[in-house]
């Protein structure tokens, strides 16, 4: 058996091995580079000095990148704070900045709407901000009050129909629309393809979801309730219920049952 030593000796390299992996690839890089210039009969004595000289600038930048990606988020912003002062990356960090922000905005804006959704097992699609896209699971009555709040594990839905919100008063764009989109949909003559077929939307149609009755239609959705959909001054009355509906991956009826 190896002794103690050994083995710290063999531990000692591996770590240095592991550390030297984010170079080895540059390396070789370089290697390549100076290679072919030299190989190359045409080449002129200049060209093998930049290819030489181009190597230590790469490398400190290569080494640096590999560091400050080992860094934590916080560590990283506080380099970047004490090390540049250049305008164009003082520009590109604002950039940066400014998408995390929006990011992170989106991302509550979505919380937002879940918290609410969730509180009154109901989506106003109207508040669905304009770029968000909407993944509608759609089931028989008999079976939507078992799906509601368990996707993605409730794999019985008859029907996905995905949207995504644009300009206008409850506008989405159908992205698409699926006949049983996860094969766990036992088909009956309650609702089988043709049906589907007879009420599915056309990808890039502009529709508004919503729910339709004697007094009119309303741009909301109620978790268990039906989905009709209007498109111009029609409003079509559909045969399946909401069993969930999601924001990106934010579920908005999570953890719930029907109202």
């Amino acid at each position: 058996m190896p002794k103690a030593r050994d083995r710290d000796e063999v531990a000692r390299i591996e770590a240095e091995l592991e550390a030297a992996r984010p170079f080895l690839a540059l390396a070789k890089e370089i290697s390549a580079d100076v290679a072919r210039v030299a190989a190359d009969s045409g080449a002129s004595a200049e060209l093998l000095d930049e290819a030489i000289a181009a190597i230590p600038q790469r490398e400190r930048g290569a080494v640096a990148r590999a560091a400050f990606d080992r860094l934590a988020p916080q560590e990283q912003w506080a380099v970047i704070e004490r090390v540049f002062g250049d305008e164009e990356i003082r520009a590109a960090l604002a950039d940066e900045r400014t998408a995390r922000l929006d990011d992170l905005r989106r991302t509550e804006a979505r919380r937002r709407l879940a918290r609410v959704a969730q509180a009154e097992r109901r989506l106003d699609v109207c508040e669905v901000p304009v770029g968000e896209v909407v993944t509608l699971g759609l089931f028989r009555e008999g079976d939507v009050g078992a799906a509601i709040g368990r996707r993605p594990r409730s794999t019985a839905a008859a029907r996905r129909v995905v949207l995504r919100r644009v300009e206008g008063p409850g506008t989405f764009a159908v992205v698409e629309d699926v006949f049983n989109p996860d094969g766990g949909y036992f088909v009956t003559a309650e609702y089988d393809r043709a049906t589907w077929e007879s009420e599915r939307l056309s990808a890039h149609a502009l529709v508004r979801p919503g729910s339709g009755s004697a007094s009119g239609f309303e741009p909301v959705l109620y978790a268990g309730g039906r989905i009709d959909v209007a498109r111009d001054s029609e409003v079509g009355e559909g045969h399946l219920h909401l069993g969930y509906a999601m924001v990106a991956s934010e579920d908005l009826f999570a953890g719930g049952g029907t109202k």
